[in-house]
């Protein structure tokens, strides 16, 4: 697979955050097991005249271009004296309408990459965008975790989506930024080999721990508390009993004792039992919000992700 990055940079201020996006993705390439399988291009200074020199030479499977956007449905590449220029999405699409025998997938990883994509090549099986303004580190993590998915066998569509739930990870909303555009005919149409088929969401919310799970682990929890409740209760009820007992007898002397031995009978174990469940019943809480934020953002986890998520679930579920 021939992958084309494109540095695109009339800014100057932009080059190192390329630089660095570039070199996450030539580590990830250098350390997945078959690296042959992957010829990594990389661009830069390019104007519209050297991206076309640059299709027709390495004819890529995915072309990614990193750089800036803005909201006016533009790329900004460089023209030949080195400034910026403007180049709308639609040209662009209208350029690579001559190169969908080998384009894949059109990475665009620029900031309001995704205005005006709504028209975007539909001979191209897949675009990835961003909806609005991304953060330089969030735009190189997310990169860097596609192309690492991606080098070591996942398809793209799986690829887009272990990225998508790293940045997931952090709770910031960034997550909501990438979009991944499926264009279903020229996925059927493309002579590259085609993707296996994924699984269905039902499937995959079967695979981890699933809403009932939790619900009786909290009801669990729950149980517990009034159990703990039920002790002290019963043990204050117990000891008023014997407390009027005495009274009522007349042995002032026992009563007297009795009184300082009700505190010490109870101790703190019940109250810090019924605190510590009360704060697993939290994070249990926790929890659920987090794996339905990973539903909402992912059609498919990965097995790694899936696991990591059992296995967080397990750690909460032990006292």
């Amino acid at each position: 697979m021939n992958i084309l990055f494109i540095k695109a940079n009339p800014i100057d201020s932009d080059a190192l955050r390329l630089d660095v996006e570039e070199n996450a993705i030539r580590d990830v390439l250098d350390s997945c097991d078959d690296k042959t399988k992957f010829d990594f291009e990389s661009r830069g200074a390019v104007t519209k005249d050297l991206l076309i020199d640059h299709l027709l030479k390495i004819k890529p499977n995915i072309l990614h271009i990193s750089g800036h956007g803005n909201t006016e449905e533009q790329l900004l590449l460089e023209d030949v004296d080195g400034y910026k220029e403007e180049v709308s999405i639609e040209k662009l699409s209208n350029v690579l309408s001559g190169f969908t025998d080998h384009i894949q997938c059109v990475f665009l990883n620029t900031c309001h990459s995704l205005s005006g994509m709504g028209d975007f090549n539909e001979n191209i099986a897949y675009i990835i965008g961003m909806k609005n303004e991304i953060p330089d580190e969030v735009a190189i993590s997310f990169s860097r975790n596609f192309y690492n998915a991606l080098f070591n066998g996942r398809t793209i569509k799986d690829s887009f989506k272990i990225a998508l739930s790293r940045i997931a990870m952090t709770d910031q909303g960034d997550e909501y930024i990438p979009k991944l555009i499926v264009n279903k005919k020229a996925i059927a149409a493309t002579p590259i080999p085609k993707e296996a088929v994924e699984n269905d969401e039902d499937e995959l919310i079967n695979t981890i721990i699933s809403e009932a799970e939790i619900a009786e682990a909290k009801n669990g929890y729950q149980q517990s508390i009034n159990f703990h409740y039920k002790i002290i209760f019963g043990a204050i009820a117990i000891s008023v009993g014997l407390f009027l007992f005495l009274y009522f007898s007349g042995n002032n002397d026992l009563t007297s004792s009795l009184i300082g031995l009700i505190p010490s009978a109870f101790g703190s174990y019940p109250f810090l039992e019924i605190q510590k469940r009360k704060n697993r019943i939290t994070l249990i809480r926790v929890f659920e919000l987090k794996r339905q934020r990973l539903l909402n953002a992912l059609s498919q986890l990965s097995p790694t992700e899936r696991r990591e998520l059992n296995d967080e679930f397990k750690r909460l579920i032990i006292i």
